[in-house]
């Protein structure tokens, strides 16, 4: 008999197929537990799965078993999840059928995937021919299930001018399409022919919620040059939101990898976290608590800034988002580095960090199960993964992230930060360059490691100059301990007096708290007293309030 719409002989291969992985981070232990659950469903047994039966059987567990006092199964259960989304995110994506352990319960589920949808370099599935009918962004695992992507921008791309697109045009407008598709959050649709644009945007917003962007494009090459100029409008007010042109020669490589970089240039400029329409968005959606999507718009400002009095607000929100809308997979993925900073924030006992983290990573991992492909999913994935110092899963995680997005510099900027705080200092600094080749993101992101890396050169000039040139948000703290360890250093006390006052504000026990956030961010022990050598040549005392065991 079929469970949950899946043959017991397709379970069957798939719980094999799992198992055997080579890439499968399923113990043991953890082995014996799956099997057992997944044979107890088949045999229309699920209703015996308690903690108390799973710990006799599988465990060994004597009959005074009192799962309130011995937790084996549930941290079972819980690894249990964490492998079963990472290996249906990477080894296993090509999976037809997967077995799922939802929070809960130890009864597993079951599902069939649906069609192959685009391949992980985000390429031949996602083009499309300027022309054809309108066309979303490829669908997502669990998306056409209710929920806020009647609210999600959508932008529709079309040859400007009208008329019939040039050959140039045409091929300007696939490109740009299969670049902007990875960016979860945003839907893609295009001019079908002998239609009207205004019957177009009716069938794309019949109920009228949500916004729907133009992108007018127009393309030519001569001499193998590429000449790009693009337009970005809001339908409704009419608004010019941007338009540039760009300008790419093929030189002696082929005009479909110079049509490339400028797909991939408009659509950072576009897609992006940082980009015009996120930028846009939050200024329609004022309230944050209004729904779902208005609550995860705004909490990719608290990512930048990391404003210790957003904090709460924005926590709120994001659960009332999952709440009213748990396939929401944005919205899973913004609580799980909530829920992660509570302890990189200094929010919560350092005692409690265990179990905050390893709820973090439980939504990161249901952000991927909603949504396997989505690039911000697995990227918040590994930031949990970071922090919980599990660095091989880390990077991992980070490197999917690009994968699925690799048009986006944002989390290849990432990855290089963390690498860069490992220790491993030039290659994460090397991947943060290659990064910023590209555009120009948050300066708190793009920034950090130059100023960090121009510190540990002892070229505090120059991190001087770099950190006085750009434009941060005062109430982003770290940005204030390491300009007062500049100043400190080039003896500029006056300057390091006014940072340190901005910093007194922001964090008033920091001088306690140092070395929490210094170990907490993975910094090497040796950059953190380099660090502390700046800071106390600017008069700014920390206390190390760890106690050796």
């Amino acid at each position: 008999m079929p469970i949950d719409g899946v043959e017991e002989s397709e379970i069957a291969s798939a719980l094999d197929n799992l198992l055997n992985a080579p890439g499968t981070r399923i113990s043991a232990r953890g082995a014996r537990f799956l099997r057992y659950v997944v044979e107890k469903a088949i045999a229309g047994q699920s209703a015996q799965l308690k903690a108390y039966t799973i710990a006799v059987d599988v465990f060994g567990r004597g009959v005074d078993f009192d799962p309130a006092k011995d937790a084996v199964v549930r941290n079972e259960a819980t690894r249990l999840r964490s492998a079963l989304a990472l290996y249906y995110a990477v080894d296993g994506a090509a999976e037809s059928v997967t077995i799922q352990l939802p929070v809960g319960g130890y009864g597993p589920r079951f599902a069939r995937r649906p069609g192959k949808v685009a391949g992980s370099s985000g390429s031949d599935e996602t083009l499309v021919r300027a022309g054809l009918r309108p066309i979303a962004a490829p669908a997502q695992p669990g998306e056409a299930r209710p929920g806020p992507e009647h609210r999600i921008p959508i932008i529709v791309i079309r040859a400007a001018a009208g008329g019939t697109p040039s050959e140039a045009s045409s091929r300007m407008i696939r490109s740009v399409v299969a670049a902007l598709v990875p960016y979860h959050g945003l839907r893609i649709a295009g001019l079908e022919p002998h239609k009207s644009f205004e019957d177009l945007v009716a069938s794309l917003r019949p109920g009228g919620a949500g916004s729907i962007y133009v992108l007018d494009i127009a393309a030519d090459v001569e001499d193998r040059v590429l000449r790009c100029q693009w337009m970005l409008s809001e339908h409704r007010s009419g608004l010019i939101l941007a338009s540039r042109e760009k300008i790419e020669s093929a030189g002696a490589s082929s005009m479909m990898a110079a049509e490339k970089i400028v797909g991939e240039d408009v659509a950072r400029a576009i897609g992006q976290r940082w980009g015009i329409v996120n930028v846009n968005e939050r200024k329609l959606h004022p309230d944050k608590h209004q729904d779902a999507y208005s609550c995860v718009v705004h909490a990719v400002t608290y990512l930048a800034n990391l404003d210790d009095t957003e904090q709460k607000d924005i926590r709120t929100c994001l659960e009332a988002a999952v709440r009213a809308e748990p396939f929401y997979s944005d919205a899973w993925a913004m609580l799980s580095y909530i829920q992660m900073n509570e302890i990189r924030g200094l929010y919560a006992r350092p005692a409690e960090s265990g179990r905050i983290l390893q709820e973090a990573l439980d939504m990161a991992d249901e952000a991927i199960r909603v949504a396997p492909h989505s690039a911000l999913a697995h990227s918040m994935r590994s930031t949990v993964l970071f922090a919980m110092g599990k660095f091989e899963e880390f990077e991992r995680a980070g490197r999917r992230a690009i994968t699925l997005n690799p048009g986006s510099g944002e989390h290849q900027l990432t990855l290089g930060n963390r690498l860069y705080v490992m220790g491993r200092y030039a290659e994460g600094a090397e991947l943060v360059r290659l990064a910023n080749v590209r555009e120009h993101y948050h300066p708190a992101m793009s920034y950090g490691v130059p100023i960090l890396e121009l510190y540990r050169q002892r070229d505090y000039e120059g991190a001087l100059w770099l950190a006085s040139n750009l434009s941060i948000d005062e109430k982003y703290y770290f940005m204030h301990v390491m300009l007062a360890a500049v100043c400190g250093q080039l003896g500029a006390t006056a300057k390091a007096e006014t940072h340190l006052q901005i910093l007194r504000r922001l964090r008033p026990h920091y001088a306690t708290e140092f070395y929490l956030d210094w170990r907490g961010r993975k910094f090497q022990e040796d950059y953190i007293a380099h660090i502390v050598e700046g800071l106390d040549k600017a008069g700014f005392a920390v206390t190390d309030t760890r106690i050796d065991s």
